[in-house]
């Protein structure tokens, strides 16, 4: 081999090797002089000379913004003096502020040099961050943001911003120097920037990857690209107007990009974007419905619910987490139309489906509600319109967070159609009892998703729909499909009470809630009333199918241990249910809760309670357990159960007496005064008070009533096994009575319970019990008054007490000398006896009492308060100018267009023909826009314009087709307003529309509803439009015009008699008669022509509040004042005082 020659270091053979970086600090010196600074910054190819220029700028900035003053400080001098010579010529047409450094950046772009690229964007930000601080230097400002909107400096700005993933250094300045110039003034120049999107936000999604990296949290004061970027686009969606906000959020790239790594950002800056976002998009109205489904997606708010589990802040006290804020959130967007997500459902309804189908009534005869084809259709799958919040839900854990589970169930409740399609289609978690923290998070969930209120008429209209909803949905709702009944059984059969009370409370809410649909399904109102019955009762059927058995309930029940007193209140309310709702299903079940009856009122009675939380949830079990005792026809009333002395009857009785405090005896006297009856203790005659009378009379012995209980408990029981032998009994008194007093006693009444009294009293006599007999001597003679003050039979009475006499202590013969007290009163108890007629005086009297107070007269100042509505056609001459500078959105929401309008009323042809030209360029503005439905309001503009183009210079337009046009632009924008499809039937007509008529009133009058039972919404419509458009004696000529179908008062006159109308209707009517009184000769054409006097006095004949009778005499008062009364005379012949 040959010898290898050595190249030294400098050799021209050496071999090349890459360039060393050294990332060397800029030096700086201080600035004292505005010269100096513009020597400083003078451009220079000396990368270092460049760079030390900067860096001095840079820390004399830092030093301004931290000084007190500011740029109104006197170093600040300086910096006003070097922008006033940097000041670019006035003559100039693309005049560039700054030309030396945005030279020094151009030629760093040039070079590569990063440093300067890095370097020139931080000092404008700092300048911009200056100048905004006063108003004098804001020009400046403008002048420096305008200067990076032009075509090189928004390529260095691109440049920058596509710059390495890895240099950071170059592409957060960039990032905060397009912030500052965003929201600068204002956002002065937020528009023209988003116009050249195609390079400043080129990069927008690719820069808000960039994430932070490291274990150690992000630091605020070197934030990452992510942070920036994102903080730019909360700067811009601030102070971009809606269809440019609109632009923004259709790029998909930025909408995903901004919450991908939402996990991994700091706190502070995930509340700006939370905040930034409800503020400036979600809860802005100007922003489109189709912009904010577009950001909120189901990726989006899938990425949003991550933050449930979010553990990087740590709040201060009072400070609110990033958890919360998120939480808060979503509750807004998911449950408010108006934010894009949540879609108007159909209730219970599935979509594909019409529930006012009409089906032919041979089909119903036949079939019954198998006539309706998708009744058992959607068992597996239920279709639905909210489709984003569908695919959303299963991403979240209810049974882990309370947020999470709030969140489903607000979702649920403004969104019914969900809940069926999200248990079908989410079948991985079971309702199988197991005492975990997970297994009770869910039935908390299930049970928030079950006490859920069934939507009102089971669908989004105002009324009930001719078909009832598939059973099935319905039933889903009630009883999600989790909650199924092996489930439910083994969960009233746990060892676990926690797990028995959950299962217990949820087939409470359950029940309730059916009961609820129930009421709704048996609504006399239905059309098809037998098709709604059966499926009320194939309701039933499934739910019954669906929850456990009733010998499972009560078997759960009866096993609760007495002190937990919250779940034995539960279980007796569901017992109580059983019977009130399913009656049918409780049949079979002989159910006897008399034990349970007992040891409540023990406890009330023994005043066991002393918490008075304890003591209400007693009150509330005996409530329902009397109820319970009721319903069951194996209650066992009568007969002290093992282990107490007295029986259920006599222990309620007693607790009536006693009466503890914060027990209401009228309930339980209620229940005592039933069982009474049906056992024939007491007689059942209307208007006979029952126990009352003994109830009265054990209240004003309470000193002796102690003695007592026992033998009368006897006596109950007695009299309730033998009842014919006291009836028996009854008879034979009588005759005997009759036959001592040689009275004749056609229907003798007297209490059976007395009859036993008697009958048992001899055998108390002979057992010695000498404190009970001395008791009773005190009773009886009280109860025995009584009785007759109630109508009971004296005679008889009397018989029955000398006879008691004889075992009573009586050793001075008092008792038999004072007899039965007469006349005595009622001194606890509220009692007096029913009337059965009135004498004609008193009747003449209530007569007068009724009259005088149903006269409730009204002065015309309210009734014109009350009637009187503003003219809406009244527009003001500036609405010709304000509109030019306005959105297509805003020209038709904001009633800028509607303003146009209403001037073509005006009585100035000028104004008129200003405003017919202003209308055609709004139509054409409108029609050249984004807005949704421009087709429609360029339609209805367009054909306006074509009616008025002849006529204006004859006069005012018609106030009728004015105010037409008024509200029918309010319809057009809005495709789900009931009239919708009306107008456009309307608008396809022809391109003209006649004066002489009055649009769209023979329709909505004469026309069925085109969506759903929208009638009285049309109505009014109708009323408004009619109101707004009777202004003038010309308006008041088309509306008594003859017509075809009538004249225009004839018939709403006509339709204000509707039965069925409610109030605000009928004020609407009255509204519209109130306005033609204040037209000349409007009040005489009322009275002649539609004899509206005679129909105000039936109205106020017929209605039957006070208040509103005296509209009607005010509106009548008003007329006769404003018509013409010699006219009105002679054509009455009396006139109409």
């Amino acid at each position: 081999m040959g010898k290898r020659f050595s190249y030294g270091g400098d050799a021209v053979g050496a071999p090349r090797k890459r360039a060393k970086v050294v990332h060397e600090a800029p030096t700086s010196e201080e600035v004292h002089a505005s010269r100096q600074l513009r020597q400083l910054l003078i451009f220079d190819q000396d990368p270092a000379r460049s760079r030390h220029g900067l860096q001095s700028f840079k820390l004399f900035l830092d030093e301004l913004l931290g000084a007190d003053g500011g740029i109104k400080s006197e170093r600040a001098r300086i910096l006003r003096d070097y922008l006033d010579s940097e000041k670019p010529a006035e003559e100039d047409e693309s005049p560039v502020y700054l030309p030396d450094i945005m030279q020094t950046w151009s030629y760093a772009a040039q070079t590569n040099n990063e440093n300067i690229m890095s370097a020139v964007p931080v000092v404008l930000v700092l300048l911009l961050r200056l100048l905004s601080q006063s108003l004098e230097t804001v020009p400046y400002g403008l002048g420096i943001c305008r200067t990076l909107l032009q075509k090189r400096q928004q390529e260095l700005i691109a440049r920058n911003l596509a710059a390495d993933k890895g240099k950071s250094f170059v592409i957060s300045p960039t990032l905060r120097l397009l912030r500052e110039a965003v929201s600068f003034d204002g956002g002065a120049i937020a528009r023209p920037l988003f116009r050249a999107r195609a390079t400043m936000l080129k990069s927008l999604a690719r820069n808000m990857g960039i994430v932070h990296m490291g274990e150690d949290k992000e630091d605020t004061k070197r934030p990452s690209a992510r942070t920036n970027a994102i903080q730019f686009f909360l700067s811009a969606i601030k102070y971009l107007h809606p269809e440019a906000k609109k632009e923004l959020l259709a790029q998909r790239d930025v909408v995903s990009a901004l919450t991908r790594d939402i996990k991994q950002d700091p706190p502070y800056l995930l509340k700006e974007l939370l905040t930034g976002l409800k503020t400036h998009i979600i809860m802005d109205d100007k922003v489109p419905r189709e912009a904010k489904s577009n950001l909120l997606n189901t990726s989006t708010l899938v990425r949003l619910s991550a933050l449930y589990q979010y553990r990087l802040d740590s709040p201060a006290e009072n400070e609110t987490s990033i958890a919360d804020l998120a939480h808060e959130l979503l509750l807004t967007v998911c449950t408010n139309p108006a934010c894009g997500v949540l879609r108007q459902d159909s209730g219970l309804y599935p979509r594909e489906i019409d529930p006012n189908t009409t089906i032919p009534t041979a089909e119903l005869d036949d079939l019954g509600l198998e006539a309706v084809v998708w009744m058992n259709k959607f068992r597996n799958e239920v279709p639905i319109r909210n489709f984003t919040l569908s695919n959303f839900l299963p991403n979240l854990r209810p049974w882990s967070s309370v947020k999470q589970s709030e969140l489903i169930t607000s979702i649920f409740k403004v969104a019914p159609e969900l809940v069926a399609n999200y248990f079908i289609n989410n079948k991985s978690f079971t309702f199988e009892p197991k005492l975990s923290a997970t297994w009770i998070g869910y039935a908390a969930f299930l049970f928030n998703t079950v006490i859920l209120p069934i939507p009102e008429n089971l669908c989004r209209g105002p009324s009930v729909p001719e078909l009832p909803p598939p059973t099935s949905i319905v039933l889903d709702n009630i009883l999600p499909l989790p909650l199924n009944q092996k489930a439910l059984v083994r969960c009233l059969e746990h060892k676990s009470n926690m797990i028995k009370f959950f299962a217990t409370r949820i087939l409470v809410v359950a029940i309730e809630k059916l009961d609820a649909a129930i009421r709704i399904y048996q609504d006399p109102s239905h059309t098809n009333k037998s098709l709604w019955n059966e499926a009320a009762r194939r309701l039933i059927d499934e739910f019954c199918q669906r929850s456990p058995g009733i010998r499972n309930m009560i078997n759960a029940c009866q096993k609760i241990p007495t002190q937990d007193l919250l779940h034995r209140e539960a279980a007796s309310r569901l017992l109580r249910l059983l019977y009130e709702v399913l009656p049918q299903a409780t049949l079979s079940a002989k159910l006897d809760v008399s034990t349970q009856l007992d040891a409540v009122l023990s406890r009330i009675s023994n005043q066991e309670l002393e918490d008075p939380r304890d003591f209400a949830l007693g009150l509330k079990e005996l409530e329902s357990l009397l109820a319970i005792a009721g319903y069951s026809p194996g209650m066992r009333w009568f007969g002290a159960a093992k282990g107490t002395t007295l029986s259920p009857f006599t222990q309620l009785l007693k607790v009536c007496v006693e009466a503890p405090k914060g027990v209401s005896p009228k309930t339980i006297l209620q229940v005592l005064n039933f069982v009474a009856v049906e056992q024939q203790l007491v007689p059942g005659h209307t208007g006979h008070p029952g126990l009352l009378p003994l109830v009265e009379a054990l209240q004003a012995s309470a000193k002796y009533a102690s003695q007592v209980w026992s033998f009368l408990d006897n006596c109950f029981t007695q009299c309730a096994n033998k009842s014919v032998k006291y009836v028996e009994m009854l008879q034979e008194i009588a005759q005997e009575a009759a036959e001592s007093t040689r009275q004749k006693i056609n229907e003798p009444l007297v209490s059976p319970i007395i009859l036993a009294i008697r009958d048992q009293l001899p055998h108390a006599s002979k057992n010695g019990g000498e404190d009970v007999l001395k008791a009773l001597g005190r009773l009886l003679p009280n109860f025995l008054g009584l009785s007759i003050t109630v109508g009971e039979s004296k005679p008889i009475l009397n018989s029955v007490f000398s006879k008691m006499v004889a075992d009573l202590p009586d050793p001075k013969g008092k008792l038999a000398k004072a007899g039965v007290p007469g006349r005595l009163q009622f001194q606890h108890n509220t009692w007096a006896p029913k009337r059965t007629k009135a004498s004609a005086s008193e009747k003449n009297a209530s007569n007068h009492l009724e009259t005088t107070t149903s006269e409730t007269t009204i002065d015309q100042d309210t009734l014109e308060s009350m009637l009187h509505i503003p003219d809406s056609l009244e527009a003001e001459n500036s609405a010709l100018m304000k509109w030019a500078n306005k959105t297509a959105d805003e020209l038709v929401d904001e009633g800028y267009a509607t303003s146009l309008i209403a001037l073509l009323a005006s009585e100035h042809a000028s104004i008129r023909k200003e405003a017919l030209v202003s209308i055609l360029k709004v139509a054409d503005k409108i029609k050249q826009s984004e807005y949704e439905e421009k087709e429609q309001v360029w339609l209805l503009l367009a054909e306006l314009a074509e009616t008025a183009r002849d006529n204006i210079n004859d006069g005012p337009l018609p106030s009728t087709i004015v105010a037409f046009a008024s509200h029918a632009l309010h319809i057009v924008r809005d495709p789900l307003h009931g009239l919708y499809p009306k107008v456009n039937i309307f608008l396809t007509r022809g391109p003209y529309w006649s004066l002489d008529k009055l649009p769209l009133v023979d329709e909505i009058l004469t026309e069925e509803p085109n969506v759903g039972d929208a009638f009285y919404t049309q109505i009014s419509w109708l009323l408004t439009y009619l109101i707004d458009g009777l202004r003038t004696t010309h308006d008041l000529e088309l509306y008594h015009k003859k017509r075809a179908k009538g004249p225009i008062f004839e018939r709403i006159l006509a339709l204000a008699v509707n039965p069925y109308m409610r109030l605000p209707l009928r004020t609407q009517a009255l509204r519209l008669l109130y306005r033609a009184s204040g037209i000349e000769g409007g009040s005489t054409t009322l009275t002649t022509r539609f004899s509206v006097m005679n129909w105000l006095e039936e109205r106020r004949s017929a209605c039957t509040d006070p208040s509103e009778a005296a509209v009607y005499d005010g509106l009548r008062k008003r007329i006769w004042e404003t018509c013409d009364q010699q006219r009105v005379t002679e054509w009455s012949k009396t006139g109409l005082p």
